[in-house]
């Protein structure tokens, strides 16, 4: 457990950095609102030609998204306090694993969802295949919720064993 101070630490550093697009996000989808044209949305490089309701609808969904990733990023940091405590096998452990994996899997759906919409409105269907970071994100929400089931399987053997003992 020699490493676990620097991961919590990287992980509170990453946290509150991540904390403060949250904040100012809401206030920048509102500018947008009042002033579309001073402030160009670009999405890969190229100027997204949506406006009004619809680019709202897009950023507020983008937010959401990231605020579930952000929501996951804290739970992590509650598990790690757990560890650091020399508590393993305990239910939130389980659960919060659990409902990170939810987390990651359901913003990162809410994140992709608009992307997709607007490719298949506005662009030429085109399918790319190769390593994409979606689905990096996507396997690491199931690993977190694989990584709850074996931490209740853990815990269930583990008690088990201290019943014979």
């Amino acid at each position: 457990m020699k490493r676990l101070p620097i991961l919590k630490t990287l992980i509170d550093i990453i946290f509150y950095l991540s904390v403060i697009p949250l904040i100012f996000g809401l206030p920048f989808i509102f500018l947008l609102g009042i002033m579309p044209d001073k402030i160009p949305l670009t999405l890969n490089n190229e100027v997204l030609s949506i406006t009004g309701a619809e680019r709202i609808l897009f950023l507020l969904l983008i937010l959401v998204g990231y605020a579930l990733h952000v929501y996951a990023l804290y739970l992590f940091r509650k598990v790690l306090q757990l560890f650091s405590r020399r508590i393993i096998f305990d239910d939130r452990i389980i659960k919060n694993f659990d409902q990170m994996g939810k987390a990651i899997l359901t913003g990162t759906f809410i994140i992709i969802a608009p992307l997709i919409f607007y490719s298949l409105i506005k662009k030429p269907i085109e399918i790319k295949l190769g390593f994409s970071s979606i689905l990096c994100t996507l396997g690491l929400g199931l690993f977190f919720m694989v990584l709850s089931e074996v931490f209740q399987m853990a815990k269930k053997i583990k008690e088990e064993n201290d019943l014979t003992v």
